[in-house]
């Protein structure tokens, strides 16, 4: 129960089985977006607020497959979306993550 309502109130509002929502509820089938909106209007939550967590489990099920290849894709898609000229070159294994602002100042000493 969260909030005063029981996982059969929370089934009937999407539409499925009480069984199929403790599924989700318990994290053995995944929720979709939509899903995870409806729950969150039915709760009263601020949508922004249930797409970051929705997006943040989604994330950490990706990392927990292989941690080290989760990151290294990450720096494939910060790449990509800082528009490197060199985004086709995957990143080497030792760069990590920096800051909006490093990332700047190293481009302007190029």
């Amino acid at each position: 129960m969260y909030a005063g309502i029981t996982q059969s109130e929370m089934a009937r509002e999407l539409f499925m089985s009480e069984s199929q929502y403790c599924r989700k509820e318990n994290g053995q089938v995944r929720t979709s977006l939509s899903e995870a909106k409806k729950i969150g209007e039915f709760l009263n939550m601020n949508e922004n607020v249930v797409e970051k967590f929705w997006m943040a489990d989604q994330i950490y099920d990706l990392m927990r497959i292989n941690k080290d290849l989760f990151y290294e894709s990450m720096k494939i898609v910060e790449a990509y979306f800082d528009n490197y000229d060199e985004c086709i070159e995957i990143p080497n294994k030792s760069c990590s993550f920096s800051s909006l602002e490093e990332r700047i100042r190293s481009r302007k000493k190029k």
